[in-house]
């Protein structure tokens, strides 16, 4: 599928056609409506949600292992690990590599902040039949893994 299109003479990115441009615009609108809604909500950011949706999904991970998970640097995990803890909503081990998991508060918190999250789900996918939204989940799990390629060929390239 071409990208580009010809604007004055010029080739320029089709942002009806270019999927980075196209994922973003999703991902950033949908990202400032969750985030706004959590702070309003649980007073927490998205990341700290995000953080503990992954504690709750895998729990005694470490924050890198949570990086790696949601996609997030470190210092903004470490950020929200710290907040999560100050608010009692996370037990970690004594070890020297903390590991994390839900308190009961953050359990709570879990839950509530889960019932938001499959409202948004619904609205998000209205209009999609059950065989569309398991094909762009498929098709997503794709392009998740191809990112994590073109990750590691720029961390080879000299």
């Amino acid at each position: 599928m071409k990208v580009t299109t010809v604007r004055d003479g010029h080739e320029v990115l089709d942002f009806d056609a270019y999927t980075q441009h196209l994922m973003s615009v999703v991902v950033n609108k949908l990202g400032s409506l969750s985030s706004a809604d959590y702070l309003a909500q649980f007073g927490l950011g998205s990341i700290e949600m995000r953080t503990m949706a992954s504690l709750a999904y895998q729990p005694n991970l470490k924050a890198s292992e949570i990086c790696n998970l949601i996609g997030i640097d470190k210092a903004a995990i470490s950020r929200a690990l710290t907040k999560l803890m100050d608010r009692a909503l996370l037990n970690a081990s004594k070890d020297r590599q903390k590991r994390y998991q839900l308190s009961d508060a953050g359990w709570n918190l879990h839950e509530q902040f889960l019932e938001l999250v499959k409202q948004r789900q619904a609205s998000l996918t209205q209009g999609l039949s059950e065989d569309e939204l398991l094909r762009l989940t498929h098709m997503l799990r794709k392009l998740a893994l191809n990112v994590e390629l073109l990750a590691s060929k720029r961390e080879t390239s000299p």
